[in-house]
């Protein structure tokens, strides 16, 4: 092999040892997924659905421990979902407004991870003095 050609060119090979070294960690920073999952606060999407004494509250709220009765008069406590990832919503029954779309979204992804083991779903009723077990139970199957 002919030495020459390296003498020639060392400086392009400098070069791209040098764009190498400073490029691809760049590159690869740059490409790094974040495995966080976001947390989305209304007062993100919109501030009007959030009470204005609340509005400046800290950021990533989380839902307070819990004990409930669902749809089929079981209860439901924060412990059955221990360790799992939960998409919680707030809902009412009689809503004949944003729970119809919410509703939707929330059928739409309960069909995306009927099979994860590690997802699960929580929906809050709002108005626990009218929701009571048998109109739930009424819903749900209206629902399906």
């Amino acid at each position: 092999m002919d030495l020459k050609f390296f003498k020639k060119s060392k400086n392009t090979l400098r070069f791209f040892a040098v764009f190498t070294i400073v490029v691809l960690p760049i590159f690869f920073y740059l490409l790094k997924v974040d495995t966080r999952l976001p947390i989305y606060n209304p007062i993100d999407v919109n501030p009007k659905l959030v009470d204005a004494s609340v509005r400046n509250k800290a950021k990533n709220h989380t839902v307070a421990d819990f004990t409930l009765l669902n749809q089929n008069g079981d209860t439901v406590t924060q412990n059955d979902y221990k360790g799992k990832i939960y998409i919680a919503d707030f809902f009412f029954t009689r809503c004949q407004s944003i729970c119809i779309v919410m509703a939707y979204n929330m059928a739409e992804l309960q069909e995306h991870f009927k099979n994860d083991e590690d997802v699960m779903f929580l929906s809050h009723s709002v108005t626990p003095d009218i929701d009571s077990v048998s109109v739930l139970r009424a819903y749900a199957d209206k629902k399906v």
